[in-house]
């Protein structure tokens, strides 16, 4: 029989354990990962995303800091406080220690910078971004394999990317521009001009060179078209607005490298579409197009076998409105939504991975429950591309 003294020190000791594992439990530091709720499941069985419920330092929201300007060039990237989602942002390094997430443009960061010396939280995110594509990146010698695991995720145009940031979306387009019939008319008849293009790089690529042979082929097959630019004799010292660009019919989107994956810039989006031009597209894969693009808004270079067969195609077109008008019925209804644009691009294309909406850095911080490491940023934002992307 345990002796009556030996018996309530037992149990004072087990009160003292007790409430020393209470204590550290109530007093975890401010830093730490907070357990996560339990997984919930959805309608229809799959698992719901779940708000992370930690943050940084003593912040009410996630707090995003862009470690320098792109190009160090003071009127690039957002503006000083931009807020992304519930998040916010800042260019302030001594918020440092406060960030959930420090990006870096591919321009402000090299391996002079390595091994790392600055603070690092095990819970922050550090990002490696860029809107370029790899031909540029090339042409710039970015050394990627130099950040193998040093970054958690990528940010890029890439479908594949942790956080994607197109230069457009079908879904945006839909919410910017004026639908309807009397909306295609007005712009219709706004058209005085036939096709246009600025370019202010004639050959720093191999894709440039492809693209400037092409514009020169088609003017020699008889199609006029007005080149703005360092490569012709109309230099711009402001770029064209949209009401300018408005006035031509076609819009060639050249871009400057073939078949890199996902790469549909500004050019597509901006200049052409937004711009109730038609847009003209060289580079990008007609897949890629399709998935991301409204459903007959476009004009596909490969499509044609010969830039002679363009160029009448294109003649043809600017005496037959009829024929014009069909790459505006993507806007003539008024009614038309992303989500109706994706299902009738999806019956019409069996098989292909329609793109929809994505999360943005905000978001995806909020939802992020892993710590990932990219262990090769050259497979991740290089090697996952065709060899015509890099070489013609």
């Amino acid at each position: 029989m345990v002796p009556k003294t030996v018996f309530l020190f037992l149990t004072l000791l087990s009160a003292i354990v007790v409430f020393c594992l209470l204590f550290f439990h109530l007093s975890v530091d401010q830093d730490e990962l907070v357990p996560l709720k339990p997984v919930e499941k959805t309608k229809d069985g799959s698992e719901k995303k779940q708000q992370v419920d930690f943050l940084i330092g003593n912040r009410s929201v996630p707090l995003i800091l862009f470690w320098n300007r792109p190009w160090f060039v003071e009127s690039e990237g957002v503006s000083e406080g931009t807020k992304f989602g519930i998040c916010d942002s800042t260019y302030d390094r001594g918020k440092l220690m406060e960030a959930k997430a420090v990006v870096f443009h591919h321009t402000v960061i090299s391996p002079d910078d390595l091994p790392w010396q600055d603070y690092r939280n095990p819970e922050q995110v550090f990002v490696w971004w860029s809107a370029e594509g790899p031909a540029v990146l090339q042409l710039e010698g970015v050394n990627l394999p130099a950040f193998d695991g040093f970054f958690n995720w990528t940010m890029t145009y890439r479908r594949d990317a942790d956080v994607i940031q197109r230069y457009g979306y079908r879904g945006d387009i839909l919410n910017s521009v004026t639908k309807g019939k009397k909306a295609v008319d007005d712009v219709i008849a706004a058209k005085t001009f036939l096709a246009a293009w600025i370019v202010g790089k004639c050959d720093h690529t191999p894709g440039a060179k492809m693209r400037m042979k092409l514009a020169n082929e088609l003017k020699k097959a008889g199609l006029e078209f007005t080149g703005y630019g360092n490569c012709f004799d109309h230099p711009l010292d402001r770029g064209l607005t949209i009401s300018e660009v408005s006035k031509y019919k076609f819009y060639f989107a050249f871009e400057n490298a073939l078949h890199c994956t996902d790469y549909i810039t500004e050019k597509f989006w901006r200049n052409a579409l937004l711009s109730g031009s038609v847009p003209v597209v060289w580079g990008p894969r007609k897949q890629d197009l399709l998935r991301i693009a409204p459903l007959d808004s476009f004009i596909f270079v490969e499509d044609f076998e010969s830039a002679e067969k363009l160029s009448e195609y294109l003649m043809f077109l600017d005496k037959n409105e009829t024929e014009y008008r069909k790459y505006f019925r993507w806007r003539e209804d008024e009614n038309m939504t992303d989500e109706k644009m994706i299902e009738l691009t999806k019956q019409r294309y069996p098989g292909l991975d329609v793109a929809v909406p994505v999360e943005g850095i905000c978001e995806k911080l909020l939802t992020n429950i892993e710590t990932k490491v990219v262990y090769s940023l050259k497979s991740d934002v290089w090697d996952r591309n065709p060899i015509e992307c890099f070489d013609i």
